[in-house]
């Protein structure tokens, strides 16, 4: 079993086992695959390095420098490491460590691994403790004096509380005490494990991270410094039971969580004020923690953009049910990841509310947030599903699949929205109303011939490419078409008096109340007209 005793040990080790940071790893990432964001059973989980510790010496420090890391980059460190699915780690090719996907999940193992190394060193602590104790068990010399050391373990622990059964139970981790109330129905408070009576301004905390597992479930690591030191008497201490004394030490307390029935379905769904269903997002629930004074379970939908934390009230405590509802940034994933639960929003008005659903029967709407509030929220979701419906859309055309920024810009938003647009065969207005058209010099002569000057006229031109930016990705859809139904030559005397070898600049005014619209080239325009070819491209 590989150790860890330093923080620099806190390290993928190449042919060791890694079982531990494997599974900090695990959890510290919310159980899923860093790359393909979906939920994965630990069986199946690999270590990957985000940036590949198998690239020549060359290639992997052109990478440190694109991605703007110090040069002492450690690529086996937490800072780098990530779990990853089977299909993922199989697929993943070197040529994608470049972009700015790679980016952002580096980022966010450099803020998971001060919390991935503290607790790599807890868990191994514990598990040498483990090893030696079972090294003592291995010595024994007979099956007699393994039974009496098992007898005498679970004598001591029982001795702690008269209305506490303790049970001694292994896990995953190694070996745990189980404390059950001895009757069904009494509320005896915390197990006396704890001394939580010091001059110390963290007890407060300590003791509200206990009061809510004891009245919610869920789970907190305490410091091994609160448990309940040994004294003079014949019975051992709780810390000198578990082996618990040196200064780093920390206890997992954790309530026993239940399993839901595979049949039951959750939902967050749009309601309208009338009470009807618009739409509905599926919600994937982990175990239910529940305590002396209820429950709480925790909602995500697929991709982790939405979670619910419900809290119900034991019957005897008011039976109510709260909920709060969160969500995550849309940085960081792709488009086509995201229309599912944007989709919810689609049809949102401002007077609907979000309800979170069991079996279709509702439990509530979010805590902390009133009418005015939950309709700016839900128009601001529907604008962000426009938003990334329309960006999904350029992408697909253009064939450029990225994450979505951190930041997008007004202006970006309100080019894309043009640009789905314009995809969908619609034409979209210019507040312009002058057109500027570029004539060569030698063609001058041949331009004004053709025109009218004075007198109204359409023109028609095809224009160059037409492209959006997002972020740093440039995206071309192809060129345009631009028409104006109504408009007037009002440079024609500039143009002929102009003697220079220099390209000249055509202006067109449009009519009062004309528009300037265009449309994709390669999409029919509005009246099935074709476009006609101009002189040269305008540029608008």
């Amino acid at each position: 079993m590989t150790t860890y005793s330093t923080v620099d040990d806190v390290r993928y080790r190449s042919g060791g086992d890694n079982g531990i940071l494997r599974h900090v790893l695990f959890e510290e990432w919310q159980s899923r695959c860093y790359w393909c964001e979906t939920p994965v059973l630990f069986a199946s989980v690999e270590i990957d390095h985000i940036l590949p510790h198998t690239a020549t010496a060359e290639h992997l420090a052109d990478l440190i420098r694109r991605h703007d890391l110090p040069a002492d980059f450690d690529v086996h460190a937490p800072a780098n490491l990530a779990p990853i699915c089977g299909r993922c780690n199989r697929e993943k090719s070197n040529n994608r460590f470049a972009g700015t996907l790679v980016t952002g999940k580096l980022a966010r193992a450099a803020k998971k691994q001060d919390r991935v190394i503290q607790r790599v060193l807890a868990f191994a602590t514990a598990h040498q403790r483990a090893a030696h104790a079972v090294a003592a068990d291995q010595a024994l010399r007979s099956p007699a004096e393994v039974l009496a050391r098992i007898r005498m373990l679970t004598e001591r622990v029982q001795a702690f509380s008269d209305t506490w059964r303790q049970d001694v139970t292994t896990t995953a981790d190694g070996i745990a005490l189980l404390f059950t109330p001895k009757t069904a129905h009494q509320e005896p408070g915390l197990p006396p494990l704890f001394d939580l009576s010091a001059d110390d301004p963290a007890t407060d905390e300590v003791g509200r991270g206990l009061t809510e597992v004891r009245d919610y479930g869920g789970a907190v690591v305490i410091d091994g410094r609160y448990l309940i030191p040994p004294d003079d008497s014949a019975t051992s201490s709780i810390a000198e039971v578990l082996g618990l004394t040196g200064p780093d030490d920390q206890v997992l307390i954790a309530a026993v969580g239940t399993q839901l029935d595979p049949a039951t379905t959750f939902h967050l769904a749009l309601v309208t004020a009338g009470g009807a269903v618009r739409d509905r997002l599926p919600l994937h629930a982990d175990s239910v923690a529940s305590g002396q004074r209820g429950a709480r379970m925790i909602l995500r939908d697929g991709v982790g953009l939405f979670t619910a934390c419900l809290q119900a009230e034991h019957p005897d405590n008011g039976g109510t049910i709260t909920t709060h509802l969160t969500s995550t940034s849309l940085a960081g994933h792709y488009p086509y990841q995201l229309l599912a639960a944007l989709q919810l929003f689609r049809d949102a008005e401002p007077t609907d509310r979000l309800e979170v659903r069991l079996n279709d029967r509702p439990l509530g709407s979010p805590v902390d947030v009133d009418a005015e509030q939950m309709g700016q929220i839900l128009l601001a979701f529907r604008y962000d599903g426009d938003l990334i419906t329309a960006l999904d859309r350029v992408q697909a055309h253009t064939g450029q699949r990225f994450p979505v920024p951190e930041q997008i810009t007004a202006k970006e938003r309100t080019d894309l929205l043009l640009a789905a647009r314009l995809l969908d065969g619609k034409a979209i207005t210019l507040t312009d109303d002058v057109l500027t058209l570029t004539v060569k010099p030698d063609a001058i002569g041949a331009f004004l011939q053709d025109q009218h000057p004075g007198q109204p006229g359409e023109l028609t031109a095809v224009g160059a490419e037409y492209a959006v930016t997002c972020g740093e990705h440039r995206m071309a859809l192809g060129p345009v078409t631009i028409r104006a139904p109504q408009v007037t030559l009002v440079n024609a005397d500039e143009m002929s008096a102009a003697a220079t070898a220099a390209p000249v600049k055509a202006r067109y005014q449009c009519l009062p109340g004309a528009k300037i619209a265009v449309h994709l080239a390669s999409v029919d325009a509005p009246d099935g007209r074709p476009a006609k070819a101009a002189a040269d491209y305008p540029r608008f």
